[in-house]
Formats: C-alpha cells, sequence, structure tokens
C-alpha cells in the first residue's frame, strides 16, 4: 500500500479514533508505515492516527520541537496522562494549530480540551464524546497537514489531503 493511501484511510478513518485506544487499529498499517521512507515526524503522527502510542512515542521522545512536543501532547492526552499531556502542550507554545482549531471550535484551547476528555474518562462530561473525539480527529489531521507542508514530499500527499 502506498503512503499517500494510508494516509488518506487514516484520516477518514471510521469510527473516529477513540480519545483512550485500547489497541492499535491495525497491525498492517502498523508495518507499511515502520517500512515507509517517510519523515519520522510523518511516521508518528500515523502512528498516533492508527491507535499506536508506543510507536508514537518512541520516535518522538527523543525528538525537540513544536511538532514533535505537539504529537507528544496528544499521545500522552490518549494514554492517558492528562497532566503529562499538558506539559507538553506547555512545550509546544502557540502553535498554527491552535488558531485554526479556534475558528472552528470556539473556545478551545489545549488545556480545556484534556481536561474536558479527562472529564469524561472519569465522570462523564457535559461535552459529548462524539464531538471529543471529532475534535480530536480534526486536530491530528491539522498536525499531520502542517507537517506534511513544512517538508512537502510529493509522493506522500495525495490532493485529497493538501488544503
Amino acid at each position: 500500500m502506498k503512503i499517500d493511501k494510508l494516509i488518506d484511510l487514516l484520516i477518514h478513518r471510521d469510527p473516529l479514533p477513540p480519545l483512550v485506544p485500547d489497541s492499535v487499529w491495525s497491525e498492517n498499517y502498523t508495518e507499511v508505515i515502520r517500512e515507509s521512507q517517510e519523515q519520522d515526524l510523518l511516521k508518528a503522527g500515523l502512528h498516533l492516527w492508527n491507535d499506536d502510542i508506543d510507536r508514537c512515542h518512541g520516535i518522538v521522545q527523543p525528538m525537540k520541537g513544536e511538532n514533535a512536543s505537539y504529537w507528544h501532547a496528544i499521545l500522552h492526552r490518549r494514554e492517558p496522562d492528562y497532566n503529562n499531556s499538558k506539559y507538553w502542550y506547555r512545550r509546544v507554545g502557540k502553535h498554527p494549530v491552535h488558531s485554526e482549531l479556534q475558528g472552528i471550535y470556539p473556545g478551545w484551547d489545549p488545556f480545556s480540551f484534556v481536561d474536558w476528555c479527562q472529564d469524561v474518562a472519569e465522570k462523564g462530561s457535559r461535552k459529548r464524546l462524539s464531538w471529543l473525539k471529532e475534535v480530536q480527529a480534526r486536530e491530528m489531521e491539522l498536525l499531520l497537514k502542517c507537517i506534511m507542508k513544512s517538508n512537502p514530499n510529493p509522493s506522500t500527499i495525495s490532493s485529497d489531503t493538501r488544503d
């Protein structure tokens, strides 16, 4: 399978990624990602889309930079390790994805979103689970596209995934 096809499948997967995955979504996809020649930040994001928190973590743990920290924040939120997620969001600082999400979901900010995810996991929440999963998927999609734009590789970007 070509990586651009996999990107499209993961971004449009049904069901959406859970807030806290209990297993890898597709071991077959794990192998495609692992064997690809893509940059590590792209691989990390694809592993996270595939609910493979451990492989994502193995890639981003030694990396520096706002995009690596952003994947790190999301993966810890999904673990769930909410305080660690907030630590990594602080390291991200202001990211272009934040303003895009705030334009789509007024009132969104990374720290509130972590709290909303924690609330629904621990005691139910006034936020709907389906809405939280939708926002999470949009956040991961926007970050993936941001990484692809900053380091374009025409073999990996299909017309469906470009802005």
